[in-house]
């Protein structure tokens, strides 16, 4: 999948504008199955294959967002073609997905799931994609 550069800049920014964050240091890295595989493995220790994982780096406070969210391409594509969505959307989603979790969103219990998908989804339409998480 090619990833648009200029896309995931106007998808971060937007979010962080909405959120209201001063200042922010956001990296992002698109990989495959079997690298974040051993993400999971390296800082969970869970053997499984995930869409999206958000890291702190550790500068994060009330005025800086320092993140690196990890983005699994192959997983936006399947998930994307079982759910007749552009993969574009799909990451897309992802990278909301992990900002919002550095932004102290928390998808643990189906209340707080809920308030975080549905925030997903309204940025998404922001940025022209419509819902994607609630379709």
């Amino acid at each position: 999948m090619v990833v648009n550069r200029s896309q995931m800049e106007r998808t971060v920014t937007h979010v962080l504008n909405k959120m209201r964050v001063p200042r922010a240091e956001v990296s992002l890295a698109f990989v495959n199955d079997d690298a974040i595989r051993q993400l999971k493995q390296r800082y969970f220790n869970l053997d499984e294959i995930t869409d999206v994982i958000s890291f702190d780096l550790g500068k994060s406070d009330g005025e800086l967002l320092d993140c690196e969210i990890v983005v699994n391409t192959q997983c936006a594509v399947r998930v994307a073609a079982r759910r007749s969505l552009d993969p574009a959307a799909e990451l897309n989603l992802y990278v909301v997905h992990g900002l919002l979790h550095q932004l102290g969103f928390d998808d643990s219990t189906e209340e707080q799931s809920s308030l975080m998908h549905q925030k997903e989804d309204e940025l998404l339409e922001e940025l022209g994609f419509g819902k994607v998480f609630g379709i």
